[in-house]
């Protein structure tokens, strides 16, 4: 294989790679603190490590860039202090 080809195949790697990485879904996490009363199963089950325990050891939105919206935290919490917004494609937390 000559120097040109694996250049090509390495850029089509890249391309491919961020193609996947653009199609995740992605979600907005919101905590209702006044509501919570600091179980802790969002944050010990959280797949994407987005919540943290703040100085109450009520859950805080540590990481919003990698939440995919897998609904986990707001199904499971048993107060329903947690919502999860279904972000559109292409939209970050910061838009």
């Amino acid at each position: 294989m000559g120097d040109q080809e694996a250049e090509a195949q390495a850029k089509a790697a890249v391309v491919d790679q961020r193609k996947r990485k653009a199609k995740l879904p992605r979600g907005r996490v919101t905590v209702f603190d006044n509501w919570c009363k600091g179980c802790g199963l969002c944050i010990a089950f959280c797949p994407a490590q987005v919540l943290e325990a703040g100085e109450e050891g009520h859950p805080v939105v540590a990481h919003p860039e990698r939440c995919t919206a897998c609904h986990w935290c707001d199904t499971h919490c048993p107060d329903l202090a947690i919502l999860v917004e279904d972000l559109p494609q292409g939209e970050d937390e910061g838009d």
